[in-house]
């Protein structure tokens, strides 16, 4: 089953999906959140749909203390938990959107098309990180 990559934010939810064999991460889409119970029910949809059998959402721990968007994240997590039954991990998403956007810029993307793509590309990250540790 396939690993579903999320990096939340208050905006917009960008995806990632891994293959079957769990060994590559790629982009699969970015949700506008609009609210709480829309996006998770967009997401049971998506899990359903892609054959989805564990998740993991990233949170952005810092050095010092706990984030706000930290704090949201993990309410977001909660929420998600209390809807889907899979297996959820999570990991520290430090500094994603920023290598994000340098890979997205590095492959070619124009600096004005970067919110479209970026939030997945961090999903991206997120994903593929953990699935390199894993193997």
């Amino acid at each position: 089953m396939k690993i579903l990559s999320i990096d939340y934010g208050d905006r917009k939810i960008g995806l990632a999906i891994s293959d079957k064999n769990r060994k590559l991460a790629s982009r699969l889409l970015t949700l506008e959140n609009k609210s709480l119970e829309t996006s998770i029910l967009n997401i049971k949809e998506i899990i359903a749909k892609e054959g989805v059998g564990e998740f993991l959402v990233g949170i952005p721990v810092g050095l010092k203390s706990e984030s706000e968007q930290a704090r949201k994240t993990e309410k977001f997590i909660v929420l998600l938990k209390d809807e889907i039954n899979l297996p959820l991990q999570t990991i520290n998403e430090v500094y994603t959107s920023k290598m994000a956007e340098e890979n997205l810029l590095l492959s070619g993307v124009k600096r004005e098309d970067l919110r479209e793509v970026i939030d997945q590309e961090a999903a991206r990250i997120i994903l593929q990180d953990y699935l390199d540790q894993r193997s």
